[in-house]
Parts: structure tokens; C-alpha cells; sequence
């Protein structure tokens, strides 16, 4: 079996390199052209690419990203995966005031029956919260001019979650590397995670102190070598940028490196250097968070942050 070591190299790049990026998506959605397949499916009826698909979704902030091999019923199939992700993540959305497909979200807490939620609301630059009784969910320091704020999310899949993040991948990936990873489409068409090779699961992220992102950005890394010292490395791993996130993803081991699996290797997982875009004369702490995605079962994280302020109103 194989064990996982992990830990942030000091040079991300001496082990991956960049494979292909939103950045440098220089494909449109044409609803004119013709002979498309769905990259998710294989549908090949012209008449199902009338919707406009996002290889990065909305939900992480507006983009104009787009492509032309997603039908209309696969865009239909994961944008239901992607009201879950949209839960988990609208609060930094909120907090940053920015917009996704539907505007600047309005982030509401998870509640019990008859208790009401935290709210959050964007105006222009403020921003005006609501505990309502919820008197746990923050910590006012005035001395500070800081306030703590722990947002506890409404239920949402974290399989869901993850469909999204490796369609994101996927969508990266080019045509003769789909070819030889079919098993990545059993999986994410699969309603419950399979294991029909080796993956990943757990999703890193870190939240930037100092910076935000205006738009969202996806980059796909591809490894350098995939065996070093008898240590496994995925070929593939996804970084995601949007608001104060950065987002990582390890895309399952691809078939093009079979023959250099051995259940005697160990595996390493080489972590994105995120907090590189911060200050780091304005940091005190680095922490990277980790979530397994593997499970179906709805549930709820809390995040506490930190913000400092010049002044408060109170509205009433």
C-alpha cells in the first residue's frame, strides 16, 4: 500500500510546471460551430450546445472563460453540483463584495428550526452584518478595531464539491490526455465516489491576510517526473484562485504512469506554495486547511476570520 508523505517543497516549480491555465484559454463558446462532442459524456447531437459553459464556474466570480465541449445536459447535471460549492464558499464572496453570475452573494449561516441566521450583506464598501442572537458567532475586540466573525455554512455535499473542482481539471486537460484517462469520466459521472484507480480526495486550502483575487483563475500542474527515490508524485494537480483563496486539488494518478506504480513506493504530495502571494512581513501564522470531499453526506464547516476596521455604524 501505498504511504503519503506531505510537505510544501521550497520550490514548488522544481517539481511541477505549468500544463495549461485559464489564462492562456484562448477557446470561446461559438453556438455556431459544429462537430462538437461533450469532453463529459460524448454527446454529439449539435442541437444539445446551446448553454454557455464555464470551465471555471461563476460560482467562484465572473469570468468570461468559456468552452464549447459541454452539452446542455451535463452543464444542467453539474451546475446542481455547483449550488453545494456556491454554500460553502459565498462568504468570502460577500465579504469581498464579488460578483458571481447572480451578483454579490448575500452569505446567510446555518440555522436551527426557529432560530434565525448570521447574515452578511455587500453594499458598495460596507458591509453590514446581522447575529441577529447568534452571539457565538463573533468576538468584538474595540480596542483592536477588530472583529471576529466565525461563519458557519448551510449543509452542503462535499462530493458535490469536489465534481466541481475536478471538472475544473478536466476541463484543463487536453484532448490525448482525456484519451488516455477515461477513468477520470467514470468517476466524476459516478453519483458516489469510486475507487477505480488511485485518488485524491482531499482538498488544501489556504485563505490569503493580505490580497484578494478580482476574478477567479485556474491552473493545471503537470509533474516533472511522476517517481523520485521510489516516491510516487500525481501527474496532475489543480490550483484555484478566487477572492482570498487558494484552492488545491490532485487529480487522480493517470494512467500514463502505470507502469511506474508499485504498492512498495511512497507518495508524495508537493503543496502549492499559496502563501507566497501574501505580505509576509504582515503575517504571523501560516495554516492550510484540509477537507476530505469524499463524503456524500451533507454537512456544515465553520470558518472564523479576522478583520480589522477604520469604524462601525450601528443600522437599525
Amino acid at each position: 500500500m501505498l504511504t503519503s508523505k506531505i510537505f510544501i517543497v521550497k520550490n514548488f516549480l522544481d517539481y511541477y510546471e505549468l500544463y495549461s491555465s485559464t489564462e492562456n484559454a484562448v477557446e470561446k463558446f461559438d453556438k455556431n460551430l459544429q462537430n462538437k462532442i461533450c469532453r463529459f459524456c460524448n454527446q454529439t447531437d449539435q442541437s444539445k450546445f446551446n448553454s454557455i459553459p464555464h470551465i471555471i464556474p461563476e460560482l467562484f466570480g465572473k469570468n468570461k472563460v468559456t468552452s464549447n465541449f459541454e452539452c446542455d445536459d451535463c452543464n444542467k447535471k453539474f451546475q446542481k453540483y455547483e449550488n453545494d460549492a456556491a454554500t460553502m464558499i459565498q462568504h468570502y464572496l460577500s465579504l469581498l463584495g464579488l460578483k458571481t453570475k447572480k451578483g454579490i452573494p448575500t452569505f446567510q449561516s446555518s440555522k436551527k428550526k426557529d432560530e434565525s441566521s448570521t447574515k452578511l450583506k455587500a453594499e458598495g464598501n460596507q458591509r453590514y452584518f446581522n447575529f441577529s442572537t447568534n452571539l457565538n458567532d463573533f468576538e468584538y475586540h474595540g480596542e483592536q478595531n477588530k472583529l471576529t466573525v466565525r461563519f458557519r455554512t448551510r449543509k452542503f455535499s462535499p462530493y458535490s464539491v469536489y465534481k466541481v473542482l475536478f471538472k475544473v481539471g478536466i476541463s484543463l486537460l487536453k484532448e490525448n490526455d482525456i484519451l488516455e484517462n477515461k477513468h477520470y469520466l467514470e468517476l466524476i459521472n459516478s453519483e458516489n465516489p469510486i475507487l477505480n484507480g488511485i485518488q485524491f480526495f482531499t482538498v488544501y486550502r489556504y485563505m490569503l491576510k493580505t490580497i484578494y483575487f478580482k476574478q477567479p483563475k485556474a491552473f493545471l500542474y503537470r509533474a516533472k517526473n511522476v517517481l523520485i527515490a521510489k516516491n510516487e508524485i500525481p501527474e496532475y494537480t489543480l490550483v484555484i484562485q478566487f477572492a482570498n483563496i487558494v484552492i488545491q486539488l490532485f487529480l487522480p494518478i493517470s494512467k500514463n504512469n502505470d507502469d511506474t506504480h508499485n504498492k512498495e513506493n511512497g507518495l508524495v504530495l508537493e503543496l502549492f506554495p499559496s502563501f507566497l502571494y501574501d505580505d509576509i512581513n504582515q503575517i504571523t501564522n501560516i495554516e492550510i486547511f484540509q477537507m476530505n470531499l469524499a463524503e456524500t453526506a451533507k454537512v456544515s464547516i465553520t470558518d472564523e476570520i479576522v478583520m480589522y476596521y477604520d469604524k462601525k455604524e450601528r443600522v437599525e
